[in-house]
């Protein structure tokens, strides 16, 4: 009979994290056995020898063991049409007012690995881990049969598949559609080129905040500093605004610029610059440029927590620049994407800038990830997006 292949936990903190939190570090892993291989399934004890699940093993990343189960049931077709079709429940409840959203957040659906979104007809998956590529047929059956699609595209391309000791993978595994959709998000209409953009397409966690902005009733000048293909711009265009969007990316501006006229807007109401944020908010404020709202939605600073500090500091250097360029009780919108920054450290950063050119500031709102990126407690790093929405005035 082949030995089981499993690991034993030491005892402390980290044993205990094990009964909810998905995530083995090596660190706190007392003894392998059963000589698994990257990619396979073994079985977690605690350090009582008590069972606590079943995860995938991948000695080659930091976090060794994902658990993907808390039984000793097989990882078929079966498992992982259940896991997406409560998924799919969840977003069927939640989602509204689009045919563009994530069905599959990974972790946050008990799927440690796996993204899937659906563009209105068709899906782009993304397979992060050692463990889930090893799955990936099992899975792809499954989601044939949950969803039904018209295509499924595949966008394995994000680093995190380099520290699993995995090549990128990209391009169709299954086709009856063409390279292109047009999604709806409201009043707004984007086209979609996959394979193309970041993500796996769109920004889709940041819809419900899109939603909110647009609604604040803003008829004046806004600013969509790092606005790649212009989602928060179109939602104030169409409502009233004069947009300016900034990215430093000229495929940004060129599928923002693309974005507009699809929804017929002229570009008196919606102008772009390709232009790095940082330069071109002084630049805008030496040519005297004033904004009622200015929405701050830059990439992630921050990609290891060793990099707090230097986030830190940009953070406050775009805050305290968009504030000079604010009209008094304007709006400012700020926005951190990963879970390395806190509420507290996003708050702390805009506290200083605004000490430093003696603004008051009063929170309008809360903001967090859409919906569809649904937040487990129990795993901290499910909560990524949050930011502010501030009313901005003089002291």
């Amino acid at each position: 009979m082949e030995k089981e292949k499993k690991v034993i936990l030491k005892k402390g903190p980290g044993a205990q994290n094990a009964l909810w939190h998905p995530w083995i570090y090596r660190s706190q892993i007392g003894e392998i056995s059963g000589s698994p291989s990257p990619g396979d399934r073994l079985s977690v004890y605690g350090p009582h020898k008590r069972f606590i699940g079943a995860g995938t093993f991948n000695p080659k990343s930091e976090i060794v063991v994902r658990i993907l189960s808390r039984t000793p049931a097989p990882w078929d077709k079966s498992f992982f049409k259940e896991r997406i079709g409560a998924a799919m429940e969840h977003r069927a409840r939640w989602v509204t007012d689009t045919n563009a959203c994530r069905v599959v957040a990974g972790e946050a659906d008990g799927l440690p690995g796996l993204i899937v979104d659906r563009y209105d007809e068709v899906l782009v998956v993304q397979f992060l881990t050692m463990g889930m590529e090893k799955l990936k047929g099992a899975v792809l059956e499954a989601l044939g049969e949950a969803i039904p699609n018209r295509g499924i595209y595949e966008k394995s391309d994000s680093v995190s598949r380099k520290w699993e000791g995995l090549e990128p993978r990209t391009g169709w595994i299954q086709k009856d559609c063409g390279d292109e959709a047009t999604v709806r998000e409201g009043g707004v209409r984007y086209k979609i080129n996959f394979g193309e953009g970041h993500k796996t397409g769109l920004y889709l966690d940041q819809r419900e905040n899109r939603f909110l902005l647009a609604n604040l009733g803003i008829k004046g000048d806004a600013l969509d500093a790092f606005c790649y293909q212009g989602g928060f711009g179109l939602h104030l265009a169409l409502g009233g605004c004069r947009v300016l969007g900034i990215d430093i990316q000229e495929s940004a501006i060129k599928e923002a610029k693309a974005n507009r006229d699809l929804n017929g807007i002229p570009p008196e109401k919606m102008d772009f610059r390709t232009a790095n944020v940082f330069d071109e908010l002084k630049a805008l404020q030496k040519e005297g440029r004033r904004f009622d709202l200015v929405i701050l939605d830059p990439p992630s600073f921050v990609k290891k927590k060793s990099a707090l500090e230097g986030a830190a500091a940009g953070y406050k250097e775009i805050l305290l620049r968009a504030m000079k360029l604010l009209n008094e009780k304007g709006c400012l919108a700020v926005f951190a994407c990963s879970h390395h920054v806190d509420e507290n450290l996003l708050m702390q950063c805009s506290l200083s800038a605004a000490h430093d050119v003696r603004k008051d500031l009063r929170v309008l709102k809360f903001m967090k990830q859409s919906a569809d990126h649904p937040i487990n407690p129990f795993i901290p790093e499910t909560y990524y997006l949050k930011g502010f929405l501030f009313s901005v005035s003089s002291q």
